[in-house]
């Protein structure tokens, strides 16, 4: 009994581990791999591979693990996220809006584009685009990382800053450093408000907001 206890252990170990480069990797190793081999994808097929990564994570943890969702931050929405998820929106869409002359000062090289390309893919998508983006990336990067981070480590504020980290970091797969910049600062004020709730809720509303938001801004600015 005592030694399938140890072999269980070791193999949600392992799948834990799997998990984490899943959702630390996944995503900047899928974009540089469309990018190296120079794929013409339909614009619906990066999202469906987005919500494969999401749904593979959550089925080892479920399937695997054996946790529940409240093992990576779900939870279900109340009237204390309110606010946290207000100052997230706000405090992130000023760390991508008003640095800009910042990056302009120091002569930082940046896009200049919100990744959405609605002209191409049209607004439905467009739309499709950013739920999927901010559900996935918080899903990934603040419930599931954080918290499994949080376990090794035994310090949630450590594993915050290495997802944080690493999350900005994945972004140079495309973005430059004025790019970064914004991302790094937009992501700190998701990863703080995550801490701060450990509640997916405020951090995914949020983060699709703004990028809602960014819709708006392409189609009615």
């Amino acid at each position: 009994m005592v030694a399938t206890d140890l072999t269980m252990r070791r193999d949600f170990s392992r799948t834990t581990t799997v998990g984490l480069a899943i959702a630390l990797f996944g995503l900047p190793l899928l974009s540089g791999a469309i990018r190296a081999l120079r794929m013409t994808l339909h614009p619906l097929v990066p999202i469906a591979l987005q919500w494969s990564l999401l749904g593979l994570v959550v089925g080892l943890s479920i399937g695997v693990e054996g946790r529940s969702l409240r093992s990576f931050g779900v939870r279900a929405p109340s009237r204390r996220d309110a606010i946290p998820l207000f100052a997230a929106a706000v405090l992130g869409f000023l760390a991508l809006a008003a640095t800009g002359p910042l990056i302009d000062a120091l002569g930082l090289p940046e896009r200049r584009v919100t990744g959405l390309d609605i002209d191409r893919v049209g607004v439905g998508v467009a739309v499709a685009s950013a739920v999927t983006i901010g559900v996935v990336e918080e899903t990934l990067y603040r419930g599931y990382a954080v918290e499994r981070l949080a376990e090794h480590t035994g310090s949630v504020r450590l594993a915050g800053g290495i997802s944080w980290a690493v999350f900005s970091l994945s972004h140079a797969v495309g973005w430059r450093l004025g790019d970064l910049l914004q991302v790094s600062l937009a992501a700190l004020v998701f990863t703080l408000a995550y801490l701060y709730r450990r509640s997916l809720v405020p951090v995914v509303g949020a983060h699709v907001a703004i990028w809602l938001f960014g819709v708006l801004g392409a189609v009615y600015g």
